[in-house]
């Protein structure tokens, strides 16, 4: 459920935290069966984290069922068009302000997303316990113990591994482009080095978000505000991922968006003709993908469109 926000271009495209593990799986087959059992991944997911009890696990289960038949009915066919737009355009040149637009038109559907899903978020974390916010918070600190690990970041910033996020980085961008040139490769280290300023990194502001959010449970379990005002409380926090009211947090993040949009404009710029081929494949599938799955209707335990409350 921690899991979300990123370009769809060379990192997973993880769709707030009800959704954040479905179009995580990376093929095009595995988008449709992911998606048409995306009740139960998530509810195992949400148990992972927060240990539900029965009565919580029934609520969840409705309320993703409903949100779920919702997504399905009204974002898929936006989130296949922003794909094909996206395909279009990476077959010609792009320009780092062309990705960071559709950077931007992935926010703002995040954005929906999150205004949507927020009266369910408030809704089960007014029956969450002591126990289970300490236990979200013991997984996300071992979460965060094993990202670090992963992506070469130190606890102080100092012996910034810069080898391994740059390995990471390119598995991904060899998810979609193939076996990357040496040209390609360097263009990468290059854009991870001038990002390591030693001070602040991707996962001091991961970890800071996770703070916030934990601060949200703990604020909602303790206060116990009725739904609407636990809901508003969910929204602002959805709304300060997406930016942030601190001056500096606000400008790190700003600086690592424009970083990645110029690296992924370069790296395409400098794609050959079968890395377009392989990029343009995978467009075209996931669009499809979407499309189809937005056509199929409920699947597999998902409730009807009509449990839905009338009102956002």
């Amino acid at each position: 459920m921690n899991r979300i926000y990123f370009d769809i271009f060379f990192q997973r495209w993880r769709l707030m935290i009800v959704l954040g593990a479905v179009l995580a799986l990376m093929s095009c087959a595995s988008v449709r069966l992911g998606y048409n059992h995306a009740d139960t991944l998530l509810i195992y997911r949400l148990d992972q984290y927060l240990d539900l009890e029965k009565p919580q696990k029934s609520l969840a289960k409705d309320r993703i069922a409903a949100l779920l038949a919702w997504h399905r009915a009204t974002q898929l066919h936006a989130y296949s068009a922003l794909l094909e737009d996206i395909r279009t355009k990476v077959n010609g040149s792009i320009t780092p302000s062309e990705v960071a637009k559709f950077q931007q038109r992935i926010r703002n559907n995040l954005e929906t997303l999150g205004e949507r899903a927020a009266p369910e978020v408030a809704r089960l974390a007014l029956t969450l316990k002591p126990a289970q916010v300490a236990w979200v918070r013991r997984k996300l600190s071992d979460d965060n113990a094993k990202f670090r690990k992963k992506f070469g970041y130190s606890n102080t910033g100092s012996h910034n591994n810069l080898g391994d996020r740059a390995k990471q980085f390119t598995k991904r961008a060899e998810f979609w482009l193939g076996k990357l040139t040496d040209e390609q490769n360097s263009l990468i280290r290059q854009a991870i080095a001038v990002r390591n300023n030693g001070n602040y990194t991707w996962a001091d502001e991961r970890e800071a978000r996770q703070r916030d959010f934990l601060v949200l449970l703990s604020n909602i379990r303790e206060r116990k505000p009725d739904e609407r005002v636990a809901a508003t409380w969910v929204r602002t926090y959805f709304a300060e991922l997406a930016e942030q009211p601190d001056p500096q947090r606000r400008s790190f993040i700003r600086d690592l968006r424009r970083s990645n949009a110029e690296l992924i404009a370069k790296l395409i710029i400098s794609a050959t003709p079968q890395q377009r081929a392989a990029l343009d494949e995978k467009l075209r599938g996931y669009a499809a993908d979407l499309a189809a799955l937005a056509e199929e209707g409920p699947k597999l335990g998902q409730r009807t469109f009509s449990l839905l409350p009338k009102n956002p």
